[in-house]
């Protein structure tokens, strides 16, 4: 079939846009055309070129929400605006239209631009929390605008993981179409994570039997880079050898090189900056510790597991992903959990196998593709 894979535009480098590549990459190897859609700014320039050695890339003049002043309220003034890409997908003849976006109120009017141009459509939600949940500035009326343009749109909803499908079912009524299909990543071999590890641990210098902890993300209150802060001091003193690295930045970067610099861990953690590539990291680490304070379903844990290095999650993200267990995860905010676990690391490494073999079964690039496949059909067979 003929799949159009519609970016919102918010950016290259998040979740969202790493769904979008694995996804794609599925599909085209699948036997499916698939084409890319997304905004012409130039942050979209990453992800175009990503996207591009998979399928055909169409950019477009397009405002993202956040590149609005008034964010979702504008999606009331602009179906002009929506009834122009409606044109532009039509003469492109999908089979099916698939837009991606970050959250409730992100690409309302490509959601009313799928609804105009009578394709078959559906739609993934990765955050599904709401404005007033985020605290944001006219969060009533935000909500209000995302309900009634999410409540218009005919497709199937999908979200990443229950918890935030039940949100989002909560948001839309009892009668909207929900379904979670989990994200999934592409196998990594293992010949290719030792010599990965090889690599990353020798230019990052960690001494032979030296702990490395990882963190991915970008450096932004949701992230919580500071907890990360705080457990690597914490794990530091019980581990003098130890070693911390995160990758990735953001707003947060220099008050957080600042406090790294201010207690004195300036030799023990540093930051790698972003990198387009996360896996030479997390092939060299012990462990991922992802300190993020809510999420859909983390990539750089997923893709960790994948790997077998273990994660440490919090409580609050524990709760949502049932899948994981005291067998296949740790718990950092459950007392002593984690420093028993550093301390034993045949413990620890039985932890990371646990998460391979899970992530293996469950969570592979193909599998994702396959149940959106499935989505797709059931969607043409309806007829929209």
């Amino acid at each position: 079939m003929k799949i159009l894979l519609v970016s919102s535009g918010s950016g290259s480098r998040g979740g969202g846009e790493i769904f979008l590549n694995y996804l794609g990459s599925a599909l085209a190897a699948r036997g499916h055309s698939v084409v890319t859609w997304m905004p012409a700014h130039a942050r979209m320039n990453e992800l175009a070129s990503q996207c591009a050695r998979f399928s055909e890339v169409v950019r477009a003049e397009f405002c993202n929400t956040y590149d609005h002043r008034s964010r979702s309220l504008a999606t009331v003034f602009n179906s002009r605006a929506s009834n122009h890409v409606a044109r532009q997908w039509a003469e492109l003849k999908p089979d099916v239209i698939h837009v991606n976006k970050q959250n409730l109120e992100d690409g309302l009017d490509l959601l009313r631009a799928a609804r105009v141009s009578g394709r078959p459509s559906v739609c993934t939600i990765h955050l599904t929390q709401t404005a007033r949940y985020l605290r944001a500035r006219g969060a009533l009326l935000r909500d209000l605008v995302a309900w009634w343009e999410l409540r218009k749109f005919g497709g199937d909803y999908v979200a990443v993981q229950d918890t935030r499908r039940d949100e989002l079912s909560s948001f839309l009524g009892s009668d909207a179409r929900t379904r979670t299909i989990f994200n999934g990543v592409p196998p990594v071999d293992s010949s290719q994570i030792r010599a990965l590890r090889s690599t990353m641990r020798a230019e990052l210098n960690i001494p032979d039997g030296g702990l490395l902890v990882v963190g991915v993300g970008r450096l932004v209150p949701q992230k919580r880079p500071f907890v990360f802060l705080e457990m690597a001091k914490r794990l530091h003193k019980g581990h003098p050898r130890a070693r911390f690295v995160w990758v990735g930045d953001g707003e947060l970067s220099g008050e957080w090189q600042a406090a790294v610099a201010r207690n004195g861990l300036s030799d023990v953690v540093s930051c790698a900056g972003w990198k387009s590539d996360v896996r030479p990291y997390l092939a060299a680490a012990d462990l991922l510790l992802h300190t993020a304070e809510f999420e859909g379903l983390p990539f750089a844990m997923i893709e960790a597991m994948s790997m077998g290095v273990p994660c440490a999650i919090s409580r609050s993200v524990a709760s949502e992903l049932p899948f994981l267990d005291a067998r296949n995860a740790i718990v950092y905010d459950d007392p002593g959990q984690l420093e028993h676990l550093v301390a034993r690391p045949q413990a620890l490494s039985e932890v990371g196998e646990a998460a391979r073999v899970l992530m293996n079964e469950r969570f592979s690039d193909h599998a994702m593709a396959a149940s959106y496949e499935e989505l797709y059909a059931g969607q043409m067979a309806r007829g929209g």
